[in-house]
């Protein structure tokens, strides 16, 4: 095995990981490993307690590199971000600050609340997103930054916070995990608060990553290569514009460097129209509610099978786990006929979606309920025979 090749084994480890811990949240993972590897900055937007923080500090535990994390406030000093200025240094005329266990030393890097921050703070982190530097009196200060994470309730419509939103290549909208998947939430929840976070392997390390983000770039320069690709992708962009979304001319730029880490995540061999479906989905929308054209968009220029295919794979599991308790708490004839064929149902799709790395979490979730729809029906059946 060739050293990419142990780079992208480890990358797909790390995603299996992650998914293992994390319930309904395959979308927002890949966000994260996205910007873990093109190095474009992310943000999370979602009401809270719907994981955005123990998402990051997860894949910061499982990764080894120096971790920064801080929640802003209104009052929140740039000092508190970058580092004190150097007292000491100061009375023998040398500017400096002391960068020690703060962001200037980081490589991976979350803020919280980012909309809370000031505007001394946003014009730090402009300079930090678009050029990995800040200034430290006597001129700039490169850092080793990987990429930077950041989070919120909601987007801010305030004129002021344009600029910094902008510079998130990466949006992704999510809330709280549906009704279908509490048990496993509340399972997993708990497994993983009782689980010692140093006692998980750590599956990449900073240089690693760095060797990943180059390969994402070299695969991102090879796109304007591949004409069905850049047609499509000029077709997506025409048929937002449209309906009212336009991207900027960095965006345009920036999402297929997202496409390029998203196909790398799913092991392909360049970039696929799945991938570059996936990366306009993190990059177009603005607000939670450009989500459906931006959808609608993709489906019109035909790059939203992937996420039909999920939509119809999780809307046949809720309708087994509807279908299962209600045959168990009626076994009458109308209800075993109705489970038997949605068990048949998904069984057909199940087959159809066959080993698409994409597909596969959610394809595991519906075999698992088609398993135990079949052991409902077959006890049902014993029971009717007896009675027979």
């Amino acid at each position: 095995m060739g050293p990419s090749e142990t780079l992208l084994r480890k990358l797909f480890m790390l995603r299996i990981e992650l998914n293992n811990y994390m319930v309904g949240r395959e979308k927002e993972i890949d966000a994260t490993l996205a910007s873990l590897i093109s190095g474009e900055p992310a943000i999370f937007i979602s009401p809270p307690g719907t994981g955005k923080t123990k998402m990051i500090e997860l894949l910061s535990n499982m990764i080894e590199a120096r971790y920064f994390y801080y929640l802003l406030t209104k009052f929140t000093e740039p000092d508190e971000l970058i580092g004190p200025i150097d007292i000491a240094m100061l009375r023998e005329g040398k500017y400096s600050r002391i960068t020690s266990g703060k962001l200037p030393e980081a490589e991976i890097a979350f803020l919280d609340e980012i909309f809370r921050a000031s505007s001394a703070i946003r014009n730090s982190l402009l300079d930090i997103i678009l050029f990995r530097r800040v200034y430290s009196g006597n001129g700039y200060l490169r850092i080793p930054l990987l990429t930077l994470y950041a989070a919120s309730n909601e987007v801010s419509l305030e004129s002021e916070d344009a600029a910094l939103y902008d510079r998130f290549t990466i949006r992704d909208f999510h809330g709280p995990v549906g009704m279908d998947q509490w048990t496993e939430l509340i399972r997993k929840g708990i497994a993983l608060e009782a689980f010692d976070a140093g006692n998980r392997p750590k599956h990449l390390n900073s240089e690693e990553v760095r060797q990943l983000q180059a390969m994402v770039k070299l695969r991102a320069a090879e796109a304007p290569e591949n004409p069905s690709l850049m047609n499509k992708y000029i077709e997506a962009m025409a048929e937002m514009k449209a309906s009212g979304i336009e991207l900027s001319d960095r965006r345009k730029i920036k999402t297929i460097f997202v496409a390029s880490a998203i196909s790398f995540i799913y092991q392909e061999g360049s970039i696929s129209l799945d991938s570059l479906g996936d990366a306009i989905r993190l990059t177009a929308p603005y607000t939670e509610e450009d989500l459906e054209k931006v959808e609608n968009a993709l489906l019109k220029v035909g790059l939203a099978s992937y996420e039909h295919r999920v939509r119809q794979l999780r809307t046949l599991e809720a309708e087994l786990t509807n279908l299962i308790e209600r045959a168990k708490a009626v076994p009458a004839e109308s209800n075993i006929r109705a489970l038997n064929e949605v068990v048949s149902k998904s069984m057909l799709i199940l087959e159809r979606v066959g080993e698409n790395q994409r597909l596969k979490s959610y394809a595991s979730q519906l075999q698992e309920k088609v398993e135990v729809g079949k052991e409902v029906l077959d006890k049902l059946k014993g029971e009717s025979d007896g009675k027979g």
